[in-house]
């Protein structure tokens, strides 16, 4: 009888154990789904992820305003006066482009967010699954909806959007009641001993100033960004992309060496006081946080220099 017992009794702890595999493979299968990629291909990555590394410091605010966990994120959001609180505590893995990527595994996420241009995407992907993105390839407010699509919070990623459209739709109105409706405005920005002009979808508050408000760029600079969104100008080509207003970055207390001229206190936007000074950190992101800030900083500092 013993002899008969134990050839069954194994039989069915067999059994079990091969039914429990299944429904885990099943469990796992229903944890996660497919994402499709900017470059067409397909990841699986969890339906709720838990454990979020932010390796494109481009996506971190949004990440974080949807409720995301992240875990190990861009030292680069150090820079920003604004979301450096809200990583405070979360692991630094260097700044993009001399990212450790040991630092990102040993946090263990369940998804990982890279830039398609990211030399390390290989390594990554054996450590969890990784979802590129170019960030060529999203206007701002695109951006936020993908980042919802992403952590399953779609939903909320649209309503802040559409939130944030009728809100920066009056303030533009406001704003052009103030300044004038065919005033321009010009964003200038000086980085390591280079001047630069910046179109609608590239940080600085252009996405503010242009899209959100609906403001106008001069028409030099319009054509002058079209093709990269942004450019390079000469200081002594100023004048020629200098609009009513100008929106001028400054790193610290420090004025641009480009500010220091005869061609640029001769500028009617300096004369008349329409140059609007602002921390090129602070404005260097266009996350949700940073957005937010700027939209009441920017109108703020408009309607002040109309009145002058």
């Amino acid at each position: 009888m013993k002899k008969l017992l134990i050839p069954l009794i194994v039989l069915v702890l067999v059994l079990a154990a091969c039914g429990k595999q299944s429904s885990d493979q099943k469990d796992s299968k229903k944890e996660t789904r497919s994402y499709t990629m900017d470059n067409g291909k397909k990841v699986d990555i969890p339906k709720e992820p838990k454990r979020i590394a932010v390796v494109a410091p481009t996506y971190a605010g949004g990440v974080k305003k949807l409720g995301g966990n992240v875990v190990a994120v861009n030292s680069q959001v150090d820079d920003s006066p604004i979301l450096k609180e809200k990583f405070k505590g979360v692991e630094k893995i260097g700044a993009t482009g001399s990212e450790d990527v040991e630092k990102v595994i040993k946090q263990k996420p369940d998804l990982i967010i890279v830039y398609s241009t990211d030399k390390n995407i290989k390594k990554y992907q054996k450590a969890a699954p990784t979802v590129v993105f170019d960030y060529a390839k999203h206007k701002y407010l695109d951006q936020q909806i993908e980042l919802g699509k992403l952590l399953g919070k779609e939903d909320e990623a649209k309503k802040w959007t559409e939130d944030w459209k009728k809100e920066t739709k009056k303030d533009g109105k406001e704003i052009q009641n103030k300044i004038g409706k065919d005033s321009t405005i010009s964003l200038l920005d000086e980085f390591d001993k280079k001047l630069y002009t910046y179109g609608p979808n590239w940080g600085r508050g252009g996405e503010v100033i242009y899209q959100a408000f609906g403001l106008q760029m001069p028409e030099k600079q319009k054509e002058l960004v079209k093709k990269d969104g942004w450019a390079e100008i000469k200081q002594e080509k100023i004048p020629e992309y200098a609009g009513d207003y100008i929106v001028s970055t400054r790193a610290g207390k420090a004025e641009p060496s480009y500010t220091q001229t005869n061609l640029w206190k001769n500028l009617p936007a300096v004369k008349e006081g329409h140059v609007i000074k602002v921390d090129a950190k602070t404005y260097w992101f266009n996350d949700p946080y940073t957005l937010e800030f700027m939209r009441k900083d920017l109108k703020e500092k408009l309607e002040q220099a109309a009145s002058k």
